[in-house]
């Protein structure tokens, strides 16, 4: 019971390294991963640095998923208008594969995105890779992206409305 409850996914790793904030949104059938530090945005990829304490906040805005990246650990569920927490750290640099392990409809089995642990260069790398984008998460984008779709390419938008996953978590009166 004590070691469980030491696991608790909503406990912050120990360690005294700054986390990485990431926002996730389960989608019919994609994932949304926001950066809203770095105010950048990507569908099916997640990148964050090797070592560094990574804190999602998990929601849905359609039905329940399970937020999974079995080589990293836990999985976590996410629900419309719920705000649920998982704290990962991947100890090495390396791509993993994410998926939702719930099943969630017609594209349920195309829904999985890729977890790539980088160095902190490549990291950097990685978010300006994001903001050279010219897609934008605005009203316009957004009204597109959380429009049902399966199977859906890596993508990674430039600009998120700044608080989009507090809009998607009051979407359900949260």
């Amino acid at each position: 019971w004590t070691r469980s409850h030491s696991l608790d996914p909503f406990h912050p790793l120990p360690g005294g390294v700054p986390a990485l904030s990431i926002q996730v949104v389960s989608l019919d059938w994609k994932w949304l991963f926001i950066y809203p530090g770095e105010q950048v945005a990507s569908v099916n990829e997640v990148a964050f640095p090797a070592g560094t304490p990574v804190d999602f906040s998990v929601t849905a805005d359609t039905v329940m998923n399970s937020f999974f990246i079995p080589q990293l650990g836990s999985q976590i569920y996410s629900m419309a208008g719920m705000q649920t927490q998982l704290h990962l750290v991947a100890g090495q640099p390396g791509t993993y594969e994410g998926i939702s392990a719930n099943f969630s409809g017609a594209g349920f089995s195309g829904m999985k995105f890729r977890a790539i642990a980088t160095t902190p260069q490549g990291f950097r790398d990685w978010i300006a890779m994001a903001r050279r984008s010219s897609a934008r998460l605005d009203a316009a984008g957004w009204a597109q992206l959380e429009k049902p779709s399966e199977n859906n390419p890596v993508a990674r938008y430039s600009y998120v409305e700044p608080h989009l996953f507090a809009d998607i978590l009051r979407k359900y009166g949260a």
